[in-house]
């Protein structure tokens, strides 16, 4: 174990920007490296919580389903075996197959729809109970969460349910080391977690039911707690799946991610500052801008 903890530590700067390359989208593998399947099935925590949403909702018992983006079926399967009916999308060719595999061996493909496309064009034959859908990045701003939901509530029944169904996007100013020209990373250990000087502030609430717009410009007031030179923002989304669930972001999905801010800038402790945002959902994170007045 201490020989494993040895070359942990003999890395720790390699790996600092290493969750960022397994999280980012790889058009060889049409979607993401085959190391991000493995990272996000093995979260225990970002697993449970979506188990607990569904026992909340009686484990969709008798259900008319759909999700968007099922990847290996690491949430599928843990609803799949009580749903009445469930449109499952997959835009991934390298996956497909091995998806059709697990629903034929598990006896659920005769309950199954599976639909390989873009869910952003995809058309349901009916009206569905629960729409599911796990493509969430920080802020929603490298996955299409937002653009998708807005595709598919419209096939949502009335008294019907988004999981999840609100993200609210935070912000801290602080002050961080960047290397190799890169303009944000996620944090995978916390030696690279920046030295925070700012209250923490909400810089926007999204409504998965609601929500229209994709182009966010905002400005929030923020205090200083401590005086010294900001450089960037320490940018967190917590996901409410439903009511009472809630998930803040793993090393897996929505890490807190260090974004550098568009210019430095000198803080003075007592001091309050108006943080700027100015993002775009389903774009990428190194085009969002953030600076303060």
């Amino acid at each position: 174990m201490f020989d494993f903890l040895s070359k942990v530590i003999d890395n720790f700067d390699e790996l600092k920007y290493s969750l960022l390359d397994a999280q980012t989208f790889d058009v060889e593998h049409y979607g993401f490296p085959e190391i991000y399947y493995k990272i996000m099935e093995t979260d225990k925590h970002r697993v449970d919580v979506f188990k607990r949403t569904f026992a909340r909702y009686g484990n969709l018992q008798d259900a008319v389903v759909c999700e968007g983006g099922v990847g290996r079926l690491a949430l599928t399967q843990h609803y799949l075996p009580y749903v009445k009916k469930a449109y499952l999308i997959e835009n991934n060719p390298n996956i497909i197959d091995g998806i059709r595999k697990t629903l034929k061996e598990r006896g659920w493909d005769k309950k199954v729809e599976l639909i390989y496309g873009d869910a952003l064009k995809v058309e349901l034959p009916e009206q569905v109970d629960y729409v599911i859908g796990e493509l969430m990045s920080v802020y929603c701003a490298n996955e299409y969460q937002v653009q998708i939901f807005k595709r598919l509530r419209r096939f949502l029944k009335p008294s019907g349910k988004l999981i999840p169904e609100r993200i609210i996007n935070m912000a801290q100013v602080g002050h961080a080391y960047f290397e190799q020209e890169h303009k944000h990373y996620p944090l995978l250990f916390t030696r690279h977690w920046p030295s925070t000087m700012t209250t923490q502030v909400e810089v926007n609430t999204i409504d998965l039911y609601r929500e229209e717009e994709e182009h966010i410009v905002k400005a929030v007031e923020t205090k200083a707690l401590l005086s010294g030179k900001a450089n960037c923002v320490l940018i967190n989304s917590w996901v409410e799946l439903a009511e009472g669930i809630n998930f803040t972001g793993t090393d897996s999905l929505m890490p807190p991610t260090v974004v550098k801010l568009e210019q430095e800038i000198d803080l003075k402790a007592g001091r309050s500052y108006q943080l700027k945002a100015d993002f775009t959902y389903g774009t990428s994170l190194d085009k969002a801008k953030f600076w303060l007045e």
